[in-house]
């Protein structure tokens, strides 16, 4: 009888270890999109890489990567200037927004993380109307990301 109960235990265990498991892995899900677009006849090439993480269809990080490449050392002040501004502005605005600005030889690299958990998603939406289509109960979903990402143009995997 003891052996019995003894079984029954281990299996509920085991049971129970294999749930944790499955929610623990195999609800996160990363994303990356790379969109690449050039500007040749206006002096720069862009490259943007998109990161997007996610658990269950929530995403909870975006990292972006911004590359703007010129010889012109002036086109590249201007874009390192708009990109503080931006980034600047939406981290006081929004909040949940990590952010640095590198110069590297003929590049600019702007490196951001969006985190969903303190971004103020909601207020976002607000200013932005076109986000709803995106977003499920007030959060942004992975495939709201994918689609918003491949409507620039970016290419998801």
């Amino acid at each position: 009888m003891k052996n019995k109960e003894l079984i029954y235990i281990l299996i509920g265990i085991c049971i129970v270890v294999f749930f944790c498991i499955l929610i623990l892995f195999f609800g996160r899900k990363q994303i990356t999109c790379t969109n690449s677009s050039d500007q040749s006849k206006n002096g720069y090439k862009l490259d943007t890489k998109y990161v997007i993480k996610s658990n269950w269809n929530k995403v909870k990080t975006v990292k972006v990567t911004e590359t703007i490449s010129s010889k012109d050392k002036k086109l590249l002040d201007k874009f390192k200037k708009q990109l503080e501004k931006q980034y600047s502005y939406n981290k006081k605005t929004y909040g949940g927004y990590t952010y640095k600005i590198e110069t590297n030889n003929n590049q600019i690299i702007g490196e951001i993380t969006i985190d969903y958990k303190e971004f103020d998603l909601e207020y976002f939406i607000e200013n932005n109307e076109a986000m709803k289509e995106y977003t499920k109960n007030n959060k942004l979903t992975l495939d709201g990301a994918k689609k918003m990402y491949e409507a620039t143009g970016a290419v998801c995997k």
